[in-house]
C-alpha cells in the first residue's frame, strides 16, 4: 500500500461518514470502530517507513500528503482527526532516526519492534503534559526508576492523554533516575486497568469544551512499568517532533476552517441579495481569514519541503490558530444568534479551534519561542 492508496482509502471513509458530521460534533467520546476502520484503511502507515513496510518517505516527501488526510477527517470529525495526527508524530522518534540505527544494535531491535506494530495496525499515543507544567516538556517531574529487568517503572502525574483507551501505545516523558532531563518511555496500554491496579489510575475523564471527543483524559502513575527510548535522546528528539506536530495540528485547524466555511456558504449564498452590510462585511472578514490560514498553511508545507522547517512553521502554527478563532467568530456574526444553538455546528467548531490553539507547542511556549528565534535570525 502506498500514500495514495491510503489517501483514497480514507476519502471513501469520509464519504461514508459525512452524513454523521453534526451527530460526531456532539460525541463526547471516541468510536473504536472508527480507528479500526482506519487502520484497515492504512492509517496507521502513515508513521511507519517505506522500507519498514509503511508510507512514511520523509518529512519533506509526506508531510503534505498525510496532512491532507488528517484535513480530510477533521472536516467531518475533529476529535477523532486530531487523535489520529498524534499517531505519525509520535513515532517520529522511531520512523527519523534511521541513521541512528547504525551500529546501535537496541536501538535497531526495538525501532523495527515498535514500527511494526505500527505497520500491524497498532495506533500509538501521548500522555506528556502535567498539571501545572503549563505544557513545558522541560519541567517534567514525573520520575523513572529501574525495575532491575531491563525495564522502567514511572510515578507522577499526566494530562492531556488524548486517545486514552484508543491507543495501544502512549509515549510520555519522565526524569530517569540518577539523571537531570526527561527521556521518552513508551507505555504498553492494551488491557491495562485503569483503577491502579496496573500502575495506572484515572484521575479525570476529559470534559473540555472544545475537542469533547478526544478523550484525553488524566492519570497518575505509580509504578506504572515503560519501556525506555532505547538512544535514550530525550530532548534531542524534539527537533523532529515540532515540524510534524505542528503542521499536522494545523491541518485539523484548516479541516474545521473548511466545513464551517463551506457550511456557512451554504446558509448566507441562498439570501445574499437581502444580506445586510453588516453581515456581508462579517462573511467577508470570515472569508478573508479563512484565506490568509490557508496561506499560511502553505507556506509551512513549503518550509518543510524545502528543508527549513522552523521558525517557518512555527510562524503558520500560531497565525492559523488566531485566524481561525477570527474565522470562527466572524461566521457566528454572520449567520446571527441561532450559530450559537447547539443544535447547529458552529458553537463546537468555535470551541475546537480554540482548543487546536494550545496544542504543542502550548500558546506561551510558541511565542516565547517564536520570539527567540526571530531575535535571533
Amino acid at each position: 500500500m502506498d500514500i495514495g492508496t491510503v489517501q483514497q482509502n480514507v476519502a471513501a471513509l469520509v464519504a461514508q461518514w459525512g452524513g454523521q458530521r453534526d451527530a460526531r460534533l456532539r460525541r463526547q467520546a471516541l468510536d473504536p470502530a472508527d480507528f479500526a476502520a482506519l487502520a484497515e484503511a492504512g492509517m496507521t502507515l502513515t508513521g511507519v517507513p517505506a522500507e519498514l513496510g509503511g508510507v512514511w518517505q520523509s518529512l519533506e516527501a509526506s508531510s503534505r500528503p498525510v496532512a491532507a488526510i488528517c484535513r480530510s477527517l477533521a472536516r467531518i470529525d475533529p476529535s477523532m482527526a486530531l487523535v489520529s495526527t498524534m499517531h505519525p508524530t509520535v513515532l517520529t522518534a522511531w520512523s527519523m532516526a534511521a541513521d541512528a540505527a547504525a551500529g546501535h544494535a537496541a536501538f535497531d531491535e526495538q525501532r523495527r519492534r515498535v514500527l511494526g506494530q505500527a505497520r500491524d495496525g497498532c495506533w500509538f499515543g501521548t500522555v506528556s503534559s502535567e498539571p501545572g507544567s503549563g505544557g513545558d516538556l522541560w519541567a517534567t517531574k514525573t520520575r523513572a526508576a529501574p525495575d532491575g529487568k531491563g525495564g522502567w517503572k514511572l510515578t507522577g502525574d499526566k494530562h492531556m492523554g488524548s486517545g486514552s483507551g484508543a491507543m495501544a501505545f502512549m509515549i510520555t516523558y519522565a526524569v530517569p533516575e540518577g539523571e537531570a532531563e526527561p527521556d521518552i518511555f513508551l507505555i504498553d496500554m492494551r488491557d491495562r486497568a485503569w483503577d491502579g491496579s496496573t500502575g495506572l489510575t484515572l484521575v479525570r475523564e476529559w470534559d473540555g469544551h472544545g475537542m469533547a471527543g478526544t478523550q484525553s483524559h488524566a492519570f497518575h502513575f505509580e509504578a506504572l512499568p515503560a519501556e525506555r527510548h532505547a538512544l535514550a535522546c530525550g530532548f534531542s528528539s524534539l527537533p523532529r517532533f515540532m515540524p510534524v506536530s505542528s503542521y499536522l495540528f494545523a491541518s485539523v485547524t484548516m479541516g474545521v476552517l473548511d466545513a464551517a466555511c463551506a457550511e456557512a456558504k451554504a446558509r448566507l449564498a441562498p439570501r445574499a441579495d437581502r444580506l445586510g452590510a453588516y453581515e456581508r462585511m462579517s462573511w467577508a472578514r470570515a472569508a478573508n481569514a479563512a484565506w490568509l490560514a490557508g496561506q499560511a498553511f502553505e507556506g509551512m508545507a513549503r518550509s518543510i519541503e524545502t528543508g527549513a522547517p522552523m521558525p517557518a512553521v512555527q510562524h503558520g502554527k500560531l497565525a492559523i490558530a488566531e485566524l481561525a478563532e477570527t474565522a470562527m467568530h466572524e461566521i457566528s456574526r454572520a449567520i446571527g444568534g441561532s450559530s450559537f444553538s447547539r443544535g447547529n455546528p458552529f458553537g463546537q467548531w468555535g470551541q475546537d479551534v480554540r482548543a487546536l490553539g494550545f496544542l504543542r507547542p502550548p500558546w506561551n511556549l510558541a511565542w516565547d519561542a517564536l520570539a527567540t528565534a526571530t531575535l535571533e535570525e
